[in-house]
């Protein structure tokens, strides 16, 4: 049931309470504003404020007290005007005063939807929201981060409306501020929002504030005062009038001193005595940053003499490793070439005896050319390995790449029995040399053909990877011995009879050149997979778009 506090209508109560106010506040008041003629009726308003909303409204003791109560006190005795105060819960006294059944809210914050309901009186205080979070939640840090989230505030409370910039935000509505506190200290939901004074109040008269903590800026500072019906509109020039006169006559000040406290400031010593440390802390701060600028500049120095010798280290391993990688090519290529050279003459030797042998002037025609023809294979990879071409890097669709080298090994792979297999989207496409890739494709295929002597399946694929391209080639041939695996890409390395040994290691140089990476990956008696890894932009700028693709 509402209660109710109408003041005394009496001319003895009223002097009364002049007396026991007078006597709280320590001030006097104009004979015209305590003493009120008994041939007069006094205007009577009912007003509605929060029974629980401290330290602005609230019940305690039996009593309806706090700052707006005060105020409406302090406004009867300037004004002549009886308030009958009725507390009850924030979301019925808004339906009160639609109804009727009140003329007045003591207090409540402004905003462009309330003003389109009620008329304010002056404001009389600022009153602002703020976002409360336990103090283990650090992924909350402002109103953005609350989006899918469960907030509790006030059934009716001004919250709702700044929720509105949030719709995925879960919102459930407690009778008062206490009961939107206990469902956060619950853990049932994520934040609160509500006002900042009555939240602060309500944690530290429960003993709960350190379990609580106030996150982003607080919400739109907003005037606070009292409402009616813009219909009663007139009701307010009196309220109006009696505010400004309570703040002039300083009863106002000591009412907000009372319920709010007000800032310590520091005297001239204290402040003197606050500007020495902060210089004498400027100075220390200043002196180690210097301390650490010469630490730092010592360690550059030092750091710089190891990076020149460590330099000079290297460049004297590598041209050891150059030297050693030198005698293994030279090693290489004398023993590719010898052995056809070794052919050829001693076909030679046999020809003045057997020349008028038929037969043997067909052998004699048909290996040495073979052999002649091996020279010049080995020749000519070893001249594209040495060839040390910079790339000319286009943007090409590896589709058709891929058809292109396919279509050279057509007539191989029918003859072979192998089932080639691709799955190459038409968007795929890379930032390369489109022949240096080619190259590449044509060295690993046909390695891949070499593997598979009775039949097998050869699968091309391409995906993008992020900023990259990657063209995926398997096949299911005998595969690579794991102690191979680590050579693959050194000169001349080589297990196939009759090979040269330099694929790989060109398929290496040209993808490195290029930008690109090539990996390996082999399992005995299994197959082969080969990873080809492309840019798919431009390098001076990833976001230039594929605008134009070589379509070679």
């Amino acid at each position: 049931m509402k209660r109710k506090y109408p003041f005394l209508r009496t001319i003895p109560a009223l002097i009364a309470l002049v007396a026991v106010w007078a006597a709280a506040y320590g001030t006097t008041f104009s004979a015209s504003a305590a003493a009120v003629p008994s041939s007069e009726a006094r205007q009577t308003i009912r007003v509605a404020g929060d029974n629980r909303f401290p330290p602005f409204e609230f019940e305690a003791n039996g009593t309806f007290q706090g700052f707006n109560v005060d105020i409406m006190n302090a406004l009867s005795i300037e004004t002549g005007i009886s308030f009958e105060l009725y507390p009850m819960p924030w979301s019925e006294a808004l339906k009160a005063l639609e109804s009727g059944k009140v003329d007045a809210i003591q207090g409540m914050k402004h905003s462009k939807e309330r003003a389109s309901l009620y008329s304010f009186s002056e404001p009389y205080f600022t009153s602002t929201q703020s976002i409360f979070v336990l103090k283990d939640n650090y992924s909350v840090r402002s109103l953005d981060d609350l989006l899918g989230r469960k907030v509790a505030v006030q059934e009716g409370d001004i919250s709702r409306e700044v929720l509105q910039r949030l719709p995925n935000a879960s919102v459930l509505a407690a009778e008062n501020q206490e009961e939107a506190i206990r469902l956060l200290l619950e853990r049932k939901v994520d934040a609160f929002i509500g006002n900042q004074i009555t939240g602060q109040y309500v944690l530290q008269t429960s003993g709960q504030q350190d379990q609580v903590k106030l996150v982003g800026d607080p919400i739109s500072p907003t005037d606070y005062g009292l409402v009616v019906l813009r219909r009663n509109a007139g009701m307010l020039e009196p309220i109006n009038a009696g505010l400004r006169q309570i703040k002039s006559s300083g009863t106002y000040a000591k009412i907000e001193r009372k319920w709010f406290g007000e800032y310590i400031y520091p005297s001239s010593r204290n402040l003197r005595g606050l500007l020495t440390s902060i210089i004498i802390g400027l100075v220390a701060v200043t002196c180690v940053l210097l301390l650490i600028l010469w630490w730092n500049f010592t360690l550059k120095r030092e750091l710089r003499k190891r990076v020149d010798a460590y330099k000079k280290t290297l460049d004297e391993l590598a041209r050891k490793d150059r030297l050693q990688s030198l005698g293994q090519l030279v090693a290489g290529i004398a023993h590719e070439i010898r052995n056809p050279i070794t052919s050829i003459l001693s076909y030679a030797q046999l020809l003045p005896v057997k020349y008028d042998n038929k037969e043997y002037r067909e052998f004699f025609a048909e290996h040495v050319t073979g052999e002649v023809n091996r020279l010049n294979r080995i020749v000519g990879e070893l001249l594209d390995f040495a060839r040390d071409k910079p790339p000319e890097s286009t943007m090409f669709r590896i589709g058709e790449t891929v058809q292109a080298v396919v279509l050279l090994f057509h007539q191989l792979l029918e003859k072979q029995r192998i089932d080639v297999r691709l799955d190459v989207p038409e968007s795929c496409a890379a930032w390369a040399d489109a022949q240096q890739i080619k190259q590449v494709l044509i060295n690993v295929i046909k390695n891949a053909i070499d593997a598979m002597e009775g039949g097998g399946q050869l699968r091309i694929s391409a995906y993008g990877e992020g900023s990259h391209t990657v063209l995926a080639i398997a096949d299911t041939g005998r595969g690579i011995d794991p102690a191979d695996l680590a050579n693959i890409y050194e000169p001349f390395f080589t297990r196939k009879a009759g090979g040269v040994g330099l694929g790989l290691s060109i398929c290496y140089r040209l993808m490195s050149e290029n930008g690109g990476e090539i990996e390996v990956t082999s399992e005995k008696g299994a197959g082969t997979s080969v990873r080809l890894k492309l840019p798919a932009e431009r390098e001076e700028n990833g976001n230039d778009e594929t605008e134009s693709v070589d379509s070679r």
